[in-house]
């Protein structure tokens, strides 16, 4: 072998070999930042997303529609139990009213009872000592 082929060649090979890696390095970036998966297979065409919004824009009328009876609904009941409250409460003015009138009729019966029960008691000492007295 010829010296001078032999350094021609072994140049030759190492311009080779750095184009190739330099290729390769080239490659490496590239592919580190190409995006994952296919931009083609992930993103939303523009009809998608029109479908996408008309639809979200639906469910929030919806929820809005949803959230406006349920408002309307907790009024009523508010009202209601309101009404039955006031209800209620008058009711119990009127049996404490009577309760009242009740128990003082009653405070009234027993001063009278009372009352007679110690006339009662009177006449019977008086009858008593009549008797005693005769006998």
């Amino acid at each position: 072998m010829d010296i001078e082929n032999s350094k021609l060649i072994g140049m030759a090979m190492i311009s080779l070999t750095s184009m190739l890696g330099s290729y390769y390095l080239v490659l490496r970036i590239r592919e580190h930042h190409a995006e994952r998966p296919d931009p083609k297979l992930t993103y939303a065409t523009l009809t998608q997303m029109e479908k996408l919004r008309a639809e979200t824009m639906r469910l929030v009328g919806d929820a809005v529609q949803d959230l406006r009876s349920l408002r309307a609904e907790i009024r009523e009941e508010t009202r209601s139990i309101q009404k039955q409250y006031l209800r209620s409460l008058t009711e119990t003015r009127q049996l404490i009213s009577k309760n009242s009138q009740n128990i003082s009729s009653l405070i009234a019966q027993s001063q009278i009872a009372n009352q007679r029960i110690a006339e009662l008691s009177v006449k019977t000492d008086r009858i008593v000592l009549k008797m005693k007295e005769e006998s």
